[in-house]
């Protein structure tokens, strides 16, 4: 099995031990144990966003047999790690280099795609009544330093221009309705847009699954995909699926191991987190951090934080390039001095939680969804950093895709169609992410 990272990253035993674990409310799934001649109409590799987001619009909507199957435990990959932000942008790519590359109404539909994916995550969380302790009604952004004011006012404009609802606030504004800091100078604000209990909203998916007929199979590894007689033959740790269709929704975690037409096409990038012990309204007020919305700066290896329910800070950030527990630690503890430098305030508030996962880049720095050509193999992935907003939605529209078209394309804009080249020399990939991680760290500054 192929990785480019230390195995710590794919221990699919271990549990996470994360803020989001900690306060789960002891939510439990119900899974299922593989047995002889499982067979399905769909086999979903991958039991994230994606793939629970599918398989529930699949046997929902279309009474297809799903199996989802899942390497660690439901919440193991990055929907059960990242940061709750429902916020847009699943691309590196800026609007300017997406009009240039799409034209402008590919992006204007672009934009639309990314209203509607807000849209449906926020409408599966009502239609299944699922208690993710949303909080927040837009999304922020912070100038870190005086030279990004302009660029930030710029962006706001655009995204106004797509339908977007957008305001900028001046430092001292800020200072009021946001929070004060060594590295706040100014913000704007889009809507739609919130933050959420990424894990929660995470598992309520995976029970409205198990409500519809979804059999959900945990700590199931795929090790080997086989085809013969127009069907697959998928076969885990576990024992083996047959499935008429496989829909590919591994994202970060794929280990480039169990089929090769999928290898070599993303570079996973570690995003690490820590969470504070929670503050008292006394140390909240030294930086007068009272927004709930989520805050992401302006960096291009951006720091991005909140204020979370029960008064603790999230603070996250990139950039380990091993995955090892001691490097995690490492680089956690490079993001706890970064946190303390940008709120000097709370110098001495400790950390409680400590974690790290995946996000996915592409080779086009755009999300990859659709359908291999002449086989019944469906994909979606490559969200950059941008999944509660983007997978779920995605999900519902490859499961449209299976189920009602023979198109070969979703109905969406082509910045989202079909699969991403492979990265050449794709041994050197972390290379390239280490030189990404200089030229934007010298730009950032």
């Amino acid at each position: 099995m192929n990785s480019l990272y230390h195995q710590d990253m794919y221990n699919f035993n271990e549990p996470i031990k994360s803020y989001w674990e900690y306060s789960k409310s002891n939510i439990e799934i119900k899974t299922t144990e593989i047995k002889n001649n499982n067979t399905a109409d769909v086999a979903v590799i991958g039991g994230g966003y994606t793939g629970l987001s599918c398989a529930l619009q699949l046997s929902k909507k279309f009474n297809y047999k799903v199996s989802v199957l899942e390497a660690g435990h439901y919440g193991f990959g990055s929907s059960g790690r990242n940061g709750g932000f429902l916020c847009i942008g699943p691309t590196k790519l800026s609007i300017k280099q997406l009009i240039k590359k799409y034209g402008i109404d590919e992006i204007k539909k672009y934009f639309q795609n990314q209203l509607d994916g807000s849209n449906y995550t926020m409408q599966l969380i009502k239609d299944l009544n699922i208690d993710c302790d949303v909080v927040g009604n837009c999304n922020l952004e912070v100038a870190h330093h005086p030279n990004f004011v302009e660029s930030i006012k710029e962006y706001a404009k655009e995204l106004n221009f797509f339908g977007f609802k957008t305001n900028f606030f001046a430092k001292e504004e800020f200072d009021e309705i946001g929070h004060t800091g060594n590295e706040q100078f100014g913000a704007i604000s889009y809507e739609p847009g919130c933050a959420l209990h990424p894990l929660k909203f995470h598992l309520g998916l995976a029970n409205a699954c198990n409500k519809n007929n979804v059999n959900l199979f945990s700590k199931c590894e795929v090790l080997k995909i086989e085809k013969s007689n127009n069907k697959f033959n998928i076969i885990t740790n576990k024992g083996n699926i047959i499935s008429n269709k496989i829909v590919f929704a591994v994202n970060g975690f794929y280990k480039d191991n169990f089929y090769k037409k999928f290898n070599d096409r993303i570079i996973p990038a570690i995003s690490n987190i820590i969470v504070t012990r929670s503050l008292s309204d006394e140390e909240l007020k030294i930086h007068n951090f009272v927004t709930m919305n989520p805050i992401l700066n302006a960096r291009n290896l951006l720091f991005y934080y909140r204020l979370l329910p029960d008064k603790r800070i999230l603070f996250g950030a990139r950039g380990d390039l091993s995955g090892s527990k001691k490097s995690s630690l490492k680089m956690s503890k490079w993001i706890e001095k970064r946190f303390r430098q940008v709120f000097p305030g709370w110098h001495k508030i400790n950390i409680d939680f400590r974690w790290s996962g995946f996000t996915a880049i592409t080779r086009e720095l755009t999300p990859a969804i659709g359908k291999i050509e002449n086989e019944e193999i469906y994909h979606s992935f490559g969200y950059h950093a941008n999944g509660v907003n983007t997978a779920p939605w995605s999900g519902k529209e490859l499961a449209n895709l299976i189920g009602s078209s023979n198109s070969k394309n979703i109905n969406a804009s082509k910045v989202f169609h079909g699969m991403p080249r492979k990265f050449p020399f794709p041994f050197l990939r972390l290379y390239y992410l280490k030189l990404a991680y200089m030229y934007y760290s010298l730009i950032d500054k």
